[in-house]
């Protein structure tokens, strides 16, 4: 995936269903009544509504419900349909049936979402294509073919059975724009589909009128090319319901006359989900996993399941899992009446070193099937666990060796929110038109970005390193960073220290909002230019002797990015090896008319030096042949406009970076 900013998300690119004509008789009488009178199609067209959407849509999160509360409105009038697709990140729901989803994507040529179309016209913005206005105009446009449709679940409640009626009701005789271009189009629909925990990175927990299954399969039914007035044609099919339907009591049907010619659809039609009364429903309603410390993985895992139907329930299968893998379980016996609930204790469990997720879960309640499954999975549980063994300073970590999506492996991350926020390593290659270096000062490939561009505000996320061992009063902690606003929103960027594997946190860094910048305000996703990074020294004297670890506390104000790199703790900067230069200091600051920099070098040579102001222009720049020792170099600054300033002195392989304040 690349990087960008953007108002809609754009491409970048376990039972067999059976399909089989049933006999009329498989309807319930009831279910036929009124279906077989042509007095029933009194009613205006039903207006279909397509709309293509997707879990890790920032956008779609934002204009979904304002659709939903159009369409709420007009229950009468409109039929909804909708469509989880591919991009531009993961949905579970398009992974269960792609190749439905993405045949409507193409008849219509959707890029992005959200989108939607409207009786066969689009694709469009939502808020353009359906408005009170426009349903309210198809609404009143006289329908060329009526349509009915009518439901029922087997008593297995493992099928569908599925019946639509088609009549011209009128005198005038319909054709279709060309021949074999008229089609019925079926389609399963869950109505709403309630996650414990948003499924995607949006934050959307809940999704409406989702399309499960198309029947027969996407291309529909062919009907004949022309009809005469009075025709009429009823038809029948028996569907095996898929094994990943979320709730059963959510489950109707949709249908829909479409000229594939123009694209027009001619009416549609809606059934209501039937009450689900011959399964159980047992759901997980809490699940802890909770931990003695960072460095300790030990953990007890506790579930809450209740019956949330109507019949009593006597025994279930309860597990959980790890990281996706292979669930842990163990069989319940009890007597659950409706209502009622029940905890259950797993043995003892100690977790790997890294960020844990676990999740608790629930299935065959009384041996069999749950007509419920979105409540079988309790909400992740983070448990983050640190390798008790320090790493002996000097300790580094450059970004280095992690992948695009990750942040580096002896890294953990912790936050605030149900959806683990977009913190990542991240080089040029990731970014489109990016022709320079993403690391500190431009002077490697990767650096880690917390995005804040996308983060909602007061969004968290923390960086913990592992535990580091052997401080002595000589050692610091440096790391270098890159920050932007986008209109002078105050993102903050806290450093914490602990002494006891996280038990208690001591700030020792603290900054946000102009503090924290090294870039003027970007309202584009912002990508540090070389000169737009600033190093970081902390003493860690007051740690001496102890094993110490570090927690990088972001805090999202809804801004732009931050960027991080080159986390080091040791006596030298940046390395161990003997350099030719070493700490500059610059005095004074602020500086009206000029300005001194201090440099300190082992050996004598020659050191450039440049100023760079925000917007990453060279303004100033010199060459000084500099001694053994401590060597002062004066810059003349007075011709220099107020604002902020980098200067960054080179020797040799060795490069140090400043910043002042120019204020006359």
């Amino acid at each position: 995936m690349m990087l960008s900013a953007f108002i809609f998300c754009v491409v970048f690119g376990r039972l067999t269903l059976l399909l089989k004509p049933f006999q009329m008789k498989h309807l319930t009488l009831t279910a036929l009544a009124g279906l077989l009178s042509l007095s029933a199609f009194g009613q205006n067209r039903m207006v279909l509504v397509e709309h293509f959407t997707q879990a890790s849509c920032g956008p779609c999160a934002s204009q979904n419900p304002a659709l939903k509360t159009l369409l709420d409105a007009n229950p009468t009038k409109v039929v909804a349909l909708k469509y989880q697709v591919s991009w531009p990140g993961y949905d579970p729901m398009y992974l269960q049936n792609p190749t439905e989803v993405d045949a409507r994507v193409q008849f219509y040529g959707v890029t992005g979402v959200p989108n939607s179309v409207m009786d066969g016209s689009g694709p469009g913005s939502p808020g353009t294509i359906v408005t009170q206005s426009t349903i309210d105009n198809r609404y009143n446009t006289t329908a060329p073919l009526n349509i009915t449709a009518s439901h029922q679940w087997t008593p297995g409640y493992d099928s569908i059975q599925i019946g639509v009626f088609i009549a011209n009701a009128g005198s005038t005789t319909v054709t279709s724009g060309a021949a074999g271009s008229l089609k019925l189009h079926v389609a399963i629909v869950e109505q709403e589909i309630n996650y414990p925990s948003a499924p995607g990175s949006n934050g959307e927990t809940s999704f409406y009128q989702v399309m499960r299954k198309m029947v027969p399969n996407q291309s529909g039914t062919a009907l004949a090319d022309t009809w005469t007035g009075g025709q009429t044609q009823m038809l029948s099919f028996k569907v095996a319901a898929p094994a990943y339907l979320a709730n059963l009591n959510e489950v109707s049907i949709v249908a829909f006359i479409q000229d594939n010619q123009g694209k027009s659809v001619l009416n549609a039609a809606k059934t209501t989900p039937q009450v689900i009364s011959g399964l159980p429903d047992l759901g997980v309603t809490g699940f802890t996993a909770a931990t003695a410390g960072l460095c300790n993985g030990s953990t007890t895992p506790t579930m809450t399941i209740k019956n949330e139907g109507s019949l009593a329930i006597t025994s279930a299968v309860v597990g959980y899992s790890i990281n996706g893998g292979t669930p842990v379980t163990q069989n319940w016996t009890g007597n659950l009446a409706a209502g009622a609930t029940a905890s259950v204790s797993f043995p003892q469990v100690t977790l790997p070193a890294g960020a844990n997720s676990i999740v608790g879960t629930v299935s065959a309640p009384n041996g069999t099937g749950d007509y419920n499954g979105m409540n079988n999975m309790s909400a992740p549980v983070m448990a983050a666990v640190l390798n008790n063994t320090p790493t002996p300073a000097p300790y580094m970590q450059d970004m280095e060796s992690a992948a695009f999506n990750e942040i580096p492996s002896d890294f953990i991350m912790t936050y605030n929110t149900s959806e683990a926020p977009l913190v990542t390593v991240v080089s040029k290659a990731n970014v489109n038109g990016l022709t320079y270096e993403l690391g500190g000062y431009g002077q490697s490939p990767k650096s880690l970005m917390v995005d804040f561009y996308t983060m909602t505000a007061g969004d968290q996320a923390s960086l913990i390193t592992p535990k580091v061992g052997g401080i002595t009063a000589n050692h610091k902690l440096r790391f270098q960073h890159a920050y932007a606003s986008y209109a002078g929103e105050a993102d903050g960027l806290k450093v914490f220290v602990s002494t006891n594997c996280g038990a208690s946190w001591t700030n020792i860094f603290d900054k946000a909002g102009t503090a924290l910048a090294t870039a003027p305000n970007a309202t584009s996703r912002f990508f540090p230019q070389p000169t737009q990074w600033y190093p970081n020294e902390i003493s860690l004297a007051s740690y001496a002797g102890q094993e110490v670890l570090f927690k990088f506390e972001c805090n999202s104000a809804y801004g732009n990015n931050l960027w991080l790199d080159n986390v080091h703790v040791g006596t030298n900067a940046m390395g161990e090896n003997e350099l030719e230069l070493s700490k500059a200091h610059i005095y004074p600051n602020p500086a009206r008319d000029a300005v001194k920099v201090l440099v300190s070098a082992v050996e004598a040579g020659d050191a450039s030096v440049q100023v760079f102001n925000l917007n990453g222009q060279l303004v100033l720049s010199a060459s000084e042949a500099i001694a053994a020792g401590t060597n002062e170099l004066n810059l003349n600054v007075a011709g220099l406009a107020n604002g902020i300033y980098t200067v960054k002195v080179a020797m040799s392989d060795r490069v140090e970076t400043l910043r002042f304040t120019v204020q006359h």
